[in-house]
């Protein structure tokens, strides 16, 4: 009954956890609602200065100053903005100015949009297409342009919406400067408010979670880079139009996973279907692709050493209503912030049951072991990993040496052969569920390098006692 009341206890405490963060989540979603021109520039100063405090934190290591850092690293950051930006602009001012090109533009597109329509495999679409209404007349009434607008037009919308930026980042880098002042005060505050044991404790929680968001935010800016170069550099091959920006565009929403890069790539492909030849915007399409699968896929899984562990419905739920909370700038900025958030929930004990909640799906240790121990060897970075499963699900000491003898032993049965790393593991699980006589064959054995056939009957026992039934 003991076990059953604390079991009770234990569910109605986390049930009180998760309501009180669902009543919090809630005023948070009217807050950004209700105080949109406050919020925004709040919260993309705070996502910049996450971008910025892997570098700044770099530099003061090496005996910087930590707000000199912190400004070595902005002007940089700001010099690589207002060049992307003033680039981006010229590309779209020079395109707008180039009549002979927006002609084309307006000429081509029409005619796209009648080959579709007279298509035996797109036909169907318009077949309730009233009056034959022209592209023009489709975006009038969506009201992408204005009445007597052209086609074109749509080029200035993005060129006043890129001059529009720069109102807000006035307001932005004065927040930015409030957050990197008080995040320099914030340890003092913190000691100062809880001294002792409970301060050391914070310390940990702290440094795990500022660890975490650097290695997230340095790795989706690396594969971010080098996805928009590639991007870039295809881009330009083929000759589409502002290939800078669609590439900065994509740089930009990579830091929205799963869709983010597709659909950056929307903009130049329908720019390609305008003006080149149907084969060709294909191929072009499948190396885009194909660029943004290995950067997203591989190389960001193998820099960080796993995927990212979040629900890809979660994620495309956010996503949509950042989008719609708060347009392009709110789908990039929440889903990112939604990774963090989740990185510091999974970091504090009493909301990991959240983070689990909203994890790809629950960790398992066992398979944890098995891909760990795959080459026999467990590596630094995969002790790290394992280490983080542990305290992430709260695994005591004995269940992690026990679940770790019972991978060992199984890969050293299929191996027939038994590392060093291997060894250790199944001696230290063996020494907790073995009698001194089983354990002396098993030892005996294990020196050797191989499991013989005197030590199966070892080894079958220890099987049995570690298994999740038997221990159960």
């Amino acid at each position: 009954m003991g076990e059953v009341q604390l079991d009770s206890a234990q569910f109605a405490r986390r049930l009180g956890i998760i309501t009180n963060f669902c009543v919090l989540l809630t005023l948070l979603i009217f807050a950004a609602i209700m105080l949109e021109d406050v919020l925004k520039p709040f919260i993309i100063a705070l996502g910049v200065y996450f971008i910025l405090k892997p570098g700044a934190d770099a530099l003061n290591k090496t005996g910087f100053n930590l707000y000199l850092s912190y400004f070595t690293v902005l002007m940089m950051f700001l010099l690589l903005l207002v060049s992307s930006a003033y680039y981006s602009y010229s590309q779209i001012d020079d395109l707008m100015e180039d009549e002979d090109k927006m002609a084309e533009y307006n000429s081509n597109l029409e005619k796209r949009y009648i080959d579709l329509k007279d298509s035996a495999l797109f036909g169907s679409f318009f077949a309730s297409d009233e009056g034959n209404m022209s592209v023009k007349d489709h975006l009038i009434t969506f009201g992408l342009i204005e009445e007597g607008g052209e086609v074109s037009d749509l080029f200035g919308a993005v060129l006043s919406f890129i001059g529009g930026l720069g109102t807000t980042s006035i307001t932005v880098l004065f927040f930015l400067m409030f957050i990197i002042f008080e995040a320099g005060l914030l340890p003092g505050r913190i000691s100062a408010a809880y001294p002792g044991e409970a301060n050391e404790k914070i310390k940990d929680v702290r440094a795990d979670i500022e660890e975490s968001i650097n290695v997230y935010i340095i790795v989706k800016t690396g594969v971010g880079v080098g996805t928009a170069s590639i991007a870039g550099i295809i881009l330009f091959i083929f000759g589409i139009d502002l290939w800078f920006l669609w590439a900065l565009l994509t740089f930009i929403l990579n830091y929205v996973p799963y869709i983010g890069s597709l659909v950056a790539s929307v903009p130049p492909l329908l720019l390609g279907f305008i003006m080149l030849e149907p084969g060709t915007v294909i191929f072009m399409g499948i190396l885009l692709i194909v660029n943004q699968q290995i950067w997203g896929n591989i190389i960001e899984t193998k820099w960080c050493g796993s995927k990212l562990d979040i629900s890809p419905v979660l994620l495309l739920i956010v996503a949509a209503f950042g989008f719609w909370l708060w347009g392009i700038i709110g789908m990039v900025l929440s889903v990112p912030f939604v990774v963090i958030f989740k990185i510091i929930l999974e970091n504090i004990e009493p909301t990991r049951p959240i983070a689990i909640l909203m994890s790809e799906r629950a960790p398992d240790l066992m398979e944890a072991y098995k891909e760990a121990l795959a080459d026999g060897v467990l590596t630094s970075a995969e002790i790290s990993h394992l280490a983080k499963i542990q305290q992430k699900m709260g695994f005591t000491d004995d269940t992690m040496d026990k679940v770790a003898g019972l991978a060992a032993i199984n890969h050293a049965i299929e191996r027939g052969s038994v590392t060093e790393d291997e060894k250790n593991l199944v001696v230290r699980a063996a020494e907790m569920v073995l009698g001194s006589r089983h354990l002396k064959m098993l030892k005996t054995s294990l020196k050797a390098g191989v499991i013989d056939e005197h030590a199966m009957e070892a080894v079958q026992l220890m099987i049995a006692r570690l298994s999740p039934d038997e221990e159960e």
